[in-house]
């Protein structure tokens, strides 16, 4: 029987495949279909104009709790054996690689990975994460409905990972997001 540590390596290595494929999926579409790549933009920039990002503490808080509602549907998401978790993180690839395509159409790579890497590495960890954790819920209910798990004490451990690392990286993205990725890319684009 393989250990929990096994188990959730092999769970986050599903939903990093997963992702990732998304992202890649979402991008390629964009390049064959760039009108829909735009419309996907388009959509995502109304999605978020109730930002306020002349206030850069009260934007950070708007981030971190729109990334907390995703990845809290990504855990949750697990007491449906994890379709929700899937659909909503290739969803979420997906959109993330027609943004992507978008972006590289009109910027050089430099603006691009100025304005997603800082603060990208720790929400999509956190995000990646959020699914993997989604992953084992569903496995422990599936258990659990044949005797062989305690799905509520399992996934009470995986809620206390949630809270004490998905969390702080959301923190830590919103904060950077807000702060930090603004200079870089003011930066990048005053070099370009």
């Amino acid at each position: 029987m393989l250990s929990d540590r096994c188990l959730y390596i092999i769970a986050l290595a599903v939903v990093v495949v997963v992702f990732f494929g998304s992202c890649i999926y979402g991008y390629a579409e964009s390049i064959e279909m760039p009108a829909m790549a735009d419309e996907i933009v388009v959509t995502f920039q109304s999605s978020t104009t109730e930002l306020d990002s002349s206030m850069p503490a009260l934007l950070s808080w708007q981030i971190f709790f729109n990334n907390l509602k995703v990845c809290l549907i990504l855990f949750i998401g697990g007491v449906t054996f994890g379709v929700v978790t899937l659909f909503v993180l290739v969803s979420n690839g997906y959109v993330i690689g027609s943004i992507s395509s978008v972006m590289l159409r009109g910027y050089d790579v430099s603006v691009f990975a100025a304005t997603l890497v800082p603060h990208g590495i720790f929400e999509i960890a956190a995000i990646l994460m959020a699914a993997a954790l989604g992953l084992q819920t569903g496995r422990s209910l599936y258990l659990d409905a044949q005797g062989r798990d305690n799905a509520g004490k399992t996934c009470l451990w995986y809620g206390t990972r949630f809270l004490l690392v998905v969390v702080p990286l959301l923190v830590i993205a919103a904060l950077v997001e807000s702060f930090v990725t603004p200079e870089i890319a003011m930066l990048v684009l005053s070099g370009v």
